[in-house]
């Protein structure tokens, strides 16, 4: 009960007081405030502490949930797990086989949480909401996903792994297609366009990594409100002028960040290389195979030459951050559309699922690095700020893609492709829980759905 509650008061209470003036422009409000209100008890009730089980395989199960969200998958040891527990260091094998069968069980738990989580938001709704209520509704939605997110990480660790193994794919798969069947269902409630389930299973998907952790949440009010809010206005139908956005950057900006990271700027020559090798290790293994020894024999380097530059694990992982930060081509505002060289749609989604997944159906190690170290970010308050320069560029390289898209000539801007690239780093994960062979169809056939619901 006591992680419902403070869920109930740092939320619940939130929005009694600072939401409605943020949602100043939406209607039907007393209909946002019943559903907040509603979710914020059923929560509670729904969700009961695994910490009174008395259960030695749910206390497992419980800790392993609770060391995945805060760790990753690379956190989960028998040690771990003892420390946690009080439960021999055997236990693992005697109850599930070994670790591999713990990991499964923890992540069919949190699917099955995130079921229960599903359905309480479907009966929120009244019989035929206003169409109108829609962005209330889904705001509230987010920033319950946002604040509550033990569950999610566990399962955004689950797609991780499925990018790399077979294991717990099938697992993977059916938790996605779950999620579209949520927003189906969802969408047909307000009257809108089932269509448009894609875009919203991966715009919630890929909202945590983006925004952040719940401890940045806070300042990030207003950013994510409004993000929010646009997106829901595109899905509605809203085509008209909107106002100019500055993303991320602004609010980095805001908060006292630097204009720039020096990054590696001035790092000799030899750290630059061991840098670009630990972004390779993370995209590959993931932050569970991003260790000196790892980096060392990537790069041919003596382990004590790596670590005469990057002493700590942390210092490494920042090594990857300003590498993936120097290698990304940041697209600024005042990008002229050119309808001369708009394409389709079709086509250009196509393209993106090439440039995403390789041949075989591998995803990009950047990608796949960039994912990890955004996921890290929220887990690790040392590296939130090294993630602010990374976060930055989200949406800055979605602008030349959307102005290059052959959609009705409607004015679209920064915050707009800011939310492309929610929905397609969402989609990408969601990508990662179908078989290599067909990635890059489903994705391409997933991005023409989800942007044409948006800007078609």
């Amino acid at each position: 009960m006591k992680d419902g509650l403070w869920v109930f008061f740092k939320w619940g209470l939130w929005w009694v007081w600072r939401v409605p003036p943020l949602m100043a422009g939406t209607r039907n409000k007393t209909f946002v405030h019943g559903v907040v209100g509603a979710r914020s008890f059923a929560m509670i009730a729904r969700m009961p502490s695994r910490a009174t089980s008395s259960s030695a395989r749910e206390r497992l199960v419980a800790a392993a949930a609770d060391l995945i969200a805060t760790g990753g998958v690379r956190s989960v040891t028998a040690r771990t797990l003892a420390e946690a527990t009080g439960q021999s260091p055997s236990a693992v094998n005697y109850h599930f086989d070994g670790r591999e069968g713990l990991l499964a069980a923890t992540f069919e738990e949190a699917a099955g949480d995130i079921s229960a989580w599903r359905s309480g938001w479907l009966a929120t709704l009244a019989a035929d909401p206003p169409s109108d209520a829609f962005a209330g509704w889904f705001l509230a939605l987010t920033l319950e996903r946002v604040g509550s997110r033990t569950a999610f990480l566990v399962l955004r660790e689950l797609r991780h792994q499925s990018a790399r193994s077979p294991a717990h794919r099938p697992l993977a798969r059916q938790e996605a297609e779950a999620a579209d069947r949520f927003w189906a269902a969802a969408l047909a409630q307000f009257g809108l366009p089932a269509e448009a389930a894609g875009a919203c299973a991966d715009y919630t998907e890929a909202i945590l990594g983006i925004h952040g952790g719940p401890p940045d949440h806070p300042d990030q009010t207003a950013w994510l409100v409004e993000t929010t809010r646009r997106f829901c206005a595109r899905l509605s139908g809203d085509r008209g002028q909107a106002p100019g956005w500055d993303g991320w950057r602004q609010f980095a900006r805001a908060r006292g960040a630097p204009e720039a990271s020096p990054g590696l700027a001035t790092a000799p020559a030899s750290a630059v290389r061991i840098a670009g090798a630990a972004a390779a290790v993370l995209g590959r293994d993931g932050m569970e195979g991003l260790t000196h020894r790892a980096v060392a024999a990537e790069i041919g380097l003596s382990l004590a030459a790596v670590s005469g530059h990057f002493p700590s694990r942390v210092s490494l992982v920042r090594a990857a951050f300003d590498h993936l930060i120097a290698s990304i081509q940041l697209v600024r505002g005042g990008v002229a559309p050119d309808p001369a060289v708009r394409r389709p749609l079709i086509e250009v989604a196509a393209e993106t699922a090439e440039a995403l997944f390789d041949e075989g159906g591998a995803a990009s190690p950047g990608l796949l690095a960039l994912d990890e170290l955004l996921t890290a970010a929220i887990r690790e308050p040392d590296l939130r700020r090294d993630a602010e320069d990374l976060r930055a560029s989200r949406g800055e390289n979605s602008a030349k893609l959307l102005h290059g898209i052959n959609h009705a000539a409607y004015p679209v801007d920064g915050l707009d492709a800011h939310i492309l690239s929610i929905a397609t780093t969402g989609a990408m994960r969601s990508a990662y829980a179908q078989e290599p062979a067909v990635r890059r169809p489903w994705l391409a056939a997933r991005l023409t759905a989800s942007v044409g619901a948006m800007f078609g």
